[in-house]
């Protein structure tokens, strides 16, 4: 049974106990002495109704009239006030327009809890009413009073919290403490001016209620007072976490951007923690917020990485590897200056540890590591692994189930790994939505960047494409030694040793341009030449952009990093991509890609050739810069990608 049919049994239930009540109490009014008297209570029980007040947050209301209620039932026994309450109570639920079900709920629910506590009162006082019973003295009804009023409160409120409760999908005791608790006061405030009521009406006459009206009446503007301080105060606090949880979702947008993420990676991983940890059964409301903020800000600690390790596309070095493992702590540290409400710190600072000890930086294992940082490293684990990244390509939702599963019980919470199969799906919808904005977007820039720059435009050679390679190698070296040589000559001779010394099906040599701020495709040549050649790409993005930006060579990485997953064949598994440098000058990139690993030795080879390669091409690059230069001497930009 789902929550809705759970509520509706519920609502039922105390449908049928409070008209139960209903029917006794009507049945017993026509022999309830003194009509005049506890009708008169019942008015002003309604009149006092209408101004009722909404306790914030919740669907309650409360007012002065329970000390009409409550002189009723002491005075005149159960039934009158069992039916003035649920008359009042029909009159504020109708006037709000509240559903049929909860309408039901409302005139049942608080007749039956007075009720309850009227009974508990005469058992104990061991008399049907107070109104001619002149031998109860006034102190012996304080004890009574107290536990009908808490029969009353406690019943009244916690069937209340109930049904908010299956409403919501909130847990009961802990909405009840926030929300209930507090106005107890307020129920016993209205206890106490009933008993001084019932004092005065037995001793003096009706007419007492005269002295005792003025009493409510400020009793009622306090409250209102008090409530409406409450309501401000709930109002400030969610417009607070407001802007708080804006500002952490605007700082770690800035933190996953250095790290090659978007801001929707990071909303991601926050949808799919929040799912998982409710389906594992978290409830408290403090974790989940802590859940929700961890989940932004788990990566604080990737600002004190250097980026050369943070965004390398391969493997990590030992040495590189601890530099990155100090990201935990120092994120932790980071955000222990700030005082969060709820347990962030803890999380942060245990997200990289293993459900089998061997994690990071602490070594714990098991339920050792907080829960929300066991979600936090399977949801962020599967987004990672989906996701577009300078150190991989995206593999396919089952891929990462395939990985999640295989490290249940090793890295990761089995219960959470087990929750996680059920309900990523659901999860992810959004999440495939978003993703295919990021595509977009980056699609966009792309075409963007290639019309902005004449220098992206492939133009092959029709008259040289179908030559022999035997021919245009040729050629190319008539030129280099003539002195005159172009960047298709030199990467054309360049391409003719390498193919003969390493396992490499494609080759591409980038240029650096102009501006200094990309790479560009001037050469590709081998399988999938004529998409290899309109390859560009900003310093320190994907493979080879990361190998220009930081000067250093990369072997054996995934080629899909710079190809694609679309463009990427049987052939194109591996790159090895080396930096042409020339002095101090970037010239270039010369990026290989093969089906087979590249070993040392052809490393070594594409190391020792780089400089050479790097010297011809910036020569070349300079005699086409000066072929484009108008008579004004200034450059044309009309670079032709040559393609071979």
């Amino acid at each position: 049974m789902g929550r809705a049919g759970a509520l509706r049994l519920f609502v039922g239930v105390v449908g049928v106990a409070g008209l139960l009540v209903m029917a006794h109490s009507l049945a017993a009014l026509p022999y309830t002495p003194q009509p005049l008297q506890w009708i008169t209570l019942g008015v002003l029980a309604t009149v006092a109704g209408t101004f009722a007040l909404r306790v914030p947050g919740v669907p309650v209301q409360v007012s002065v009239s329970d000390t009409f209620f409550f002189s009723s039932a002491l005075l005149f026994g159960p039934a009158p006030a069992t039916v003035a309450i649920a008359i009042d109570s029909f009159l504020i639920s109708w006037r709000s327009g509240h559903t049929a079900q909860r309408l039901i709920f409302n005139i049942a629910c608080p007749p039956l809890a007075l009720w309850i506590g009227a009974q508990a009162f005469f058992a104990m006082i061991g008399a049907p009413s107070l109104s001619n019973e002149s031998s109860i003295s006034s102190a012996a009804i304080v004890l009574p009073l107290v536990v009908l009023t808490t029969l009353y409160f406690v019943v009244n409120s916690g069937l209340t919290a109930i049904a908010v409760s299956l409403e919501r999908d909130q847990p009961v005791l802990g909405l009840w403490q926030r929300h209930f608790a507090g106005i107890s006061l307020c129920h016993f405030a209205a206890a106490s001016a009933s008993f001084f009521l019932v004092v005065a009406v037995r001793s003096v006459s009706v007419l007492a209620l005269a002295a005792v009206l003025p009493l409510l009446v400020m009793f009622q503007i306090a409250m209102r007072s008090w409530l409406g301080r409450v309501g401000d105060a709930q109002r400030h606090v969610a417009e607070v976490d407001r802007l708080y949880l804006s500002t952490i979702e605007a700082l770690s947008a800035a933190i996953k951007a250095k790290d090659g993420a978007t801001s929707h990676h990071v909303r991601r991983v926050q949808r799919f923690a929040l799912s998982l940890a409710r389906e594992l059964g978290v409830e408290d409301p403090a974790v989940l917020q802590a859940i929700q903020t961890a989940s932004l800000l788990h990566d604080t600690g990737k600002l004190a990485v250097p980026e050369r390790i943070l965004n390398k596309p391969g493997a990590l070095t030992p040495a590189e590897f601890e530099t990155m493992k100090l990201h935990v702590d120092v994120g932790a540290d980071i955000l222990s200056s700030i005082e969060f409400p709820y347990p962030v710190v803890p999380i942060v600072r245990s997200h990289h540890e293993n459900w089998d000890g061997s994690g990071y930086p602490r070594g714990l294992k098991g339920d050792e590591i907080p829960i929300g940082a066991r979600i936090l490293s399977v949801v962020d684990c599967f987004d990672a692994v989906t996701s577009d990244r300078p150190y991989h390509a995206a593999r396919t939702d089952q891929e990462a189930l395939a990985i999640i599963i295989e490290r249940r019980g090793k890295m990761y919470d089995p219960q959470a790994v087990d929750a996680f199969v059920r309900v990523y799906r659901s999860t992810a919808l959004d999440a495939a939505a978003r993703n295919g904005l990021d595509e977009a977007v980056r699609r966009i820039t792309r075409s963007v960047a290639v019309e902005a720059s004449p220098a992206l435009v492939p133009a092959t050679s029709a008259d040289q494409s179908s030559l022999p390679r035997e021919l245009l190698t040729l050629m190319s070296l008539s030129r280099v030694v003539a002195g005159q040589p172009t960047v298709s000559d030199v990467a054309q001779l360049a391409w003719t040793h390498l193919q003969r010394l390493n396992p490499a099906k494609s080759c591409v040599i980038f240029v650096a341009s102009a501006r200094g701020d990309e790479i560009v495709a001037r050469f590709a040549a081998g399988a999938s030449a004529s998409e290899l050649g309109a390859l560009s790409m900003g310093l320190g993005q994907h493979l080879s952009g990361w190998v220009a930006a930081h000067r250093q060579p990369m072997v054996n990485s995934d080629a899909r990093l710079d190809l694609g997953v679309q463009r990427v064949s049987a052939d194109l598994r591996y790159c090895l991509s080396v930096p042409l440098v020339h002095g101090d000058h970037l010239t270039g990139v010369i990026t290989l890609y093969g089906r087979n690993r590249f070993s040392a030795d052809h490393v070594k080879t594409m190391q020792m050739m780089a400089p050479h390669i790097a010297e011809m091409l910036e020569r070349a690059t300079c005699l086409e810069a000066g072929d484009r230069a108008d008579p004004s001497g200034r450059p044309r930009h009309d670079l032709r990608v040559v393609k071979a």
